[in-house]
């Protein structure tokens, strides 16, 4: 029966444009994020999450029902289960590409879910097992979002929203929401990325939410703190150890000891610093410095390296003693 269906529905999507087939699709993986959050999905809560706006939201569910892949039921709507396999293949896609763009290449993260968004309309169902394949089949995409299995299967959802969370207490970001994406790359510019630990410190004003963030202090604002969601530290998460700074803030003609590279340095950039040297124990000198704040020079193993500052901000170092 569900075989019938989904040929039925695929010879009704295939008599749609492609942009109207895309926006179907955005629209069923909107569906699959209300289920998996348990939101109840209202017209208008789908065309924020699929990012069509009121208008192309409607044509894009009316078209979605037509093809027998979503119902409406007392002014809200689910996926079918034919709707419902759309709509895994749609966001494993989504997902899973945003991972390997994170570890593959050195676009920036605010970049990732656009290009994640053409790439999701032109995968296949066996294009998308076989991208799961060569990535090890994560279960969390970069942001934290976790990635459904073939079968629609979703891992345990992690964490609570930063706003509750206690002051002074340590925990560690587990999520971050791209959507919608200005307020995402609002927080990436600040270089603040899913796997950061953090505790909230005291604010003034109340309203703000203030961070001391792998030794750097960030104050945020209720709409990009709405955005993060974090957890208690698991057993080898340990605190950011004292007296510990980015390596942008060391002084020129001062040394320190690398602890780590943070979490917002990823794919091929986090590689090349490792192999220049940049690894838990090495010694770092911080030697020259560029006019109009362009790049600075540290030596490393004995080799003088040009960081820029949003690179050395994402090394952790122990500052050494005079």
């Amino acid at each position: 029966m569900i075989e019938a269906e989904l040929r039925f529905s695929e010879t009704a999507m295939a008599k749609l444009k492609p942009v109207e087939r895309a926006a179907v699709e955005d629209v069923l993986r909107a569906l699959l994020e209300c289920e998996h959050r348990q939101h109840e999905a209202t017209e208008a809560h789908l065309g924020a999450l699929g990012g069509l706006g009121r208008e192309a939201g409607l044509l894009a569910l009316a078209r979605a029902k037509a093809a027998g892949l979503a119902d409406e039921l007392a002014q809200a709507w689910r996926l079918t289960a034919t709707g419902r396999a759309v709509a895994v293949r749609v966001m494993r896609a989504h997902r899973l590409t945003e991972t390997r763009l994170a570890r593959t290449t050195s676009l920036p993260a605010a970049e990732w879910h656009g290009r994640a968004n053409q790439a999701e309309h032109a995968l296949t169902d066996a294009e998308v097992d076989q991208l799961a394949d060569s990535l090890g089949h994560p279960r969390y995409d970069p942001h934290g979002d976790p990635i459904p299995t073939r079968e629609g299967e979703f891992p345990a959802p992690e964490g609570q929203s930063l706003l509750s969370w206690p002051e002074c207490r340590p925990g560690v970001i587990s999520h971050i929401e791209d959507e919608p994406p200005a307020l995402f790359a609002l927080l990436a510019a600040r270089g603040i990325f899913a796997g950061m630990r953090f505790a909230r410190v005291p604010a003034a004003p109340p309203s703000a939410c203030t961070l001391e963030i792998e030794a750097r202090r960030e104050e945020l604002p209720p709409e990009l703190a709405a955005l993060i969601r974090v957890r208690p530290p698991l057993a080898d998460e340990h605190d950011t150890p004292a007296g510990a700074c980015r390596l942008s803030e060391i002084p020129r003609g001062a040394a320190a000891e690398v602890l780590a590279l943070l979490p917002g340095c990823i794919g091929p950039e986090r590689s090349r610093l490792l192999d220049l040297g940049f690894v838990p124990g090495s010694r770092v000198e911080h030697e020259l410095d560029s006019p109009l704040s362009g790049p600075a020079a540290f030596r490393v193993r004995g080799t003088l390296i040009a960081l820029r500052k949003t690179q050395a901000l994402q090394v952790l170092v122990q500052p050494s003693r005079a």
